[in-house]
């Protein structure tokens, strides 16, 4: 959801933010003023970017420098709303793949959502859809032969005890193939839809 949002910004970064050259113009210099850098105890480097130019980074950059190869971003937080608080954090593996992204999804200061990436490619989303701060929805996707990625099964837990009562399957378009409830509570599934 939010990694095509990531790569939007970046390419709004690189073209906007990321002019090179000495020049002393004042797009120059309120470019200047919107990107900063500094070193962080963590021994990365943070770099700051405000995109509406209001005194409060909407993005933050946090790059591992190496000897031997460019920098490499291995942290990116942002403020999708602008209200200061993140709303979305990514993280990158040493290839500078994404990795996990968590997020604030509706907005309300705590992180509801998260995805997981092997090789950048999402293979799980855990969702908490009824705020108690533990997920409670779990999709799991899969590459088909042709390259595209689909969710392949979602199980849910709609009674918050903890353990998954709903299960469904889906093939590559999108419906369901099969589902399955547990009524009684024992984790194993009583009633099967196919």
């Amino acid at each position: 959801m939010y990694s095509r949002l990531t790569s939007i910004i970046a390419m709004m970064l690189i073209a906007g933010c990321s002019k090179g050259g000495t020049s002393t113009s004042p797009a120059a210099e309120a470019d200047a003023r919107r990107v900063t850098e500094r070193p962080t105890e963590a021994g990365l480097v943070e770099q700051t970017i405000d995109l509406d130019t209001d005194g409060r980074p909407d993005i933050h950059n946090f790059y591992r420098e190496r000897a031997d190869a460019p920098r490499l971003l291995v942290r990116k937080e942002m403020d999708l709303n602008r209200d200061g608080r993140v709303d979305v954090v990514s993280f990158f593996d040493d290839d500078g793949q994404l990795e996990r992204e968590e997020m604030d999804s509706d907005y309300d200061g705590f992180f509801d959502w998260t995805d997981h990436y092997q090789k950048g490619v999402r293979v799980m989303s855990e969702y908490d859809s009824d705020n108690d701060g533990r997920p409670n929805v779990f999709k799991y996707f899969i590459r088909a032969e042709d390259g595209t990625v689909h969710l392949d099964r979602k199980e849910r837990d709609e009674d918050g005890d903890g353990r998954i009562d709903v299960w469904e399957r889906f093939d590559a378009s999108g419906q369901v193939i099969r589902s399955g409830r547990d009524t009684d509570g024992d984790g194993k599934v009583d009633v099967r839809d196919e």
